[in-house]
């Protein structure tokens, strides 16, 4: 799909459809609003009060364009008024999706509140999000070829609508989204810790070295943490190294990104349940998103310092399967006793991390979808974050809202390491479930020294159903936020 930004009169651009964001606040349509439907002969206003279109419970109406020179209006539910990168994707996403499948092979996105360079870039994001079909990669053979149609072409229309070569840098962000979004949908049988290594290493050609560690090499280390995971599938682990050109030269600032990769996670021993145990293929989105960032930033800025750390591993219950009370000793030399075996993420993160830190990482950020408490406190729409120390992760947090992205703060409480002591070792994997979710980032916290961020993506990086913005499945969250943060570290001319 191609994007362009343009800053021109919404009645006057070239394109077969024209998609117009209404607010709770245009009950009466403010001047620019009220211009264009003017220009249009009132059928704006006609299917808003002819119940067409409801801000209160209809995503969108594809109207006749009256006397505008389209074919179609799409008014788009952009629910409050304001600016903003989260609100531009989420409106573009929505357009594109909901024109999929018809003929329709121009959309201008008129952009009505002035949006600045970020707003276009999220925009960008979300067209391309929106046009995402998850079937793709696998193929269906009930589709025809006119429900497979998608939009050609996005005009996005504001003031100061950026340039040319900006709409590129754009649309290579929103390729990685879209990169990290189809390894986080593929099947486990398909996609398996030897598998994502030759697609790790498939990043040579953008330039980055790639090393690929296997169970002897983690084993000399002593990543009996990430290790013990994994002896019970028949893949074994791996651990993967991404490193852009830029990472030697890093000095004392280099960035790594680490992303938990359980490409299926049956739970172990402590074996999950069966209901919707299929969505644990998506327990490798972290991987997916630090892959995929790697692999946009080494394509947009191949100096910057940085490096994506993905160890790979599947979850689950043979003969040879890790048991609760069992006690691994981790890299960095601590004793874990395993109380259940389907808090296994933070195990496999605890090596990563360290390993990262002695490849001189001075900053660190890990992505993983950690915890079920994280999907249940705050469900699809954000992902919950904790810093060590936090003017650290006010950085990740303006990255990820100048992306489109939401993150929220949670404390990293260190009064609950008590909860986590153990009888046999240093510290247990999982404690009791009150405080789960921050108890989770208190015991990664033990396995880091330097500047690090956990972005718990449990409920954010994934949708369990079908919505106006984006089908079922993966999103390829915290790709864009990552690439923003990883930037900040680039060289600068």
């Amino acid at each position: 799909m191609r994007v362009r930004a343009e800053s021109v009169n919404p009645a006057t651009v070239s394109a077969d459809v024209l998609a117009v964001p209404i607010y709770k606040e245009d009950a009466e349509f403010p001047a620019d609003l009220a211009a264009l439907d003017a220009a249009a002969g009132g059928v704006i206003r006609g299917a808003i009060d002819w119940g067409e279109f409801s801000i209160a419970d209809r995503y969108t109406a594809l109207i006749p364009a009256g006397d505008l020179p389209f074919e179609r209006i799409l008014i788009v539910n952009g629910i409050r008024r304001g600016k903003g990168p989260w609100r531009a994707r989420r409106i573009a996403s929505t357009a594109t999706r909901r024109l999929q499948g018809h003929g329709v092979a121009t959309l201008a996105l008129w952009l009505r509140d002035g949006e600045d360079a970020d707003g276009f870039v999220a925009a960008a994001v979300g067209a391309q999000q929106g046009t995402f079909r998850p079937f793709a990669y696998y193929g269906r053979t009930r589709d025809t070829a006119a429900s497979l149609r998608s939009v050609r072409e996005v005009v996005l229309i504001g003031e100061g609508a950026p340039s040319a070569s900006e709409m590129e840098r754009a649309m290579e962000l929103a390729d990685g989204v879209e990169f990290g979004r189809v390894l986080a949908n593929r099947a486990s049988n398909d996609l398996y810790p030897e598998q994502m290594a030759e697609v790790a290493r498939e990043l040579v050609a953008d330039g980055c070295t790639v090393e690929v560690l296997g169970v002897e090499e983690m084993r000399a280390l002593g990543m009996g943490a990430l290790l013990g995971v994994g002896q019970g599938a028949t893949h074994e682990p791996r651990l993967i190294a991404i490193k852009l050109p830029g990472w030697e030269r890093g000095g004392d600032r280099r960035l790594a990104i680490v992303g938990k990769g359980v490409c299926f996670d049956s739970g172990g021993i402590s074996i999950k349940g069966a209901a919707a145990m299929e969505e644990m293929k998506h327990d490798k989105s972290g991987a997916a998103a630090v892959i995929a960032a790697a692999r946009t930033v080494a394509r947009l800025a191949p100096e910057t310092p940085l490096m994506a750390v993905a160890p790979m591993v599947e979850n689950m219950p043979g003969g040879n399967a890790q048991r609760p009370g069992d006690v691994v000793k981790a890299m960095n030399g601590m004793t874990i006793e395993v109380i259940n075996t389907d808090a296994e993420g933070r195990l496999i993160l605890a090596d990563a991390l360290h390993w990262a830190e002695i490849q001189g990482a001075t900053h660190l950020v890990d992505v993983a979808t950690l915890t079920g408490a994280a999907s249940i406190a705050f469900g699809e729409l954000y992902s919950a974050y904790f810093a060590k120390p936090r003017d650290w992760g006010r950085a990740v947090e303006a990255a990820a809202e100048a992306t489109g992205e939401r993150v929220w703060e949670m404390p990293l409480a260190t009064e609950y390491r008590a909860a986590l002591d153990s009888a046999h070792a240093d510290i247990v994997n999982s404690g009791t479930r009150d405080g789960s979710l921050i108890k989770s980032a208190v015991f990664l916290a033990d396995f880091v020294t330097v500047p690090w961020v956990h972005l718990d993506i449990a409920g954010s990086a994934y949708l369990t159903a079908d919505k106006a913005h984006n089908p079922k499945g993966a999103l390829g969250t915290a790709v864009s936020t990552l690439v923003r943060l990883a930037l900040d570290f680039a060289p600068r001319a």
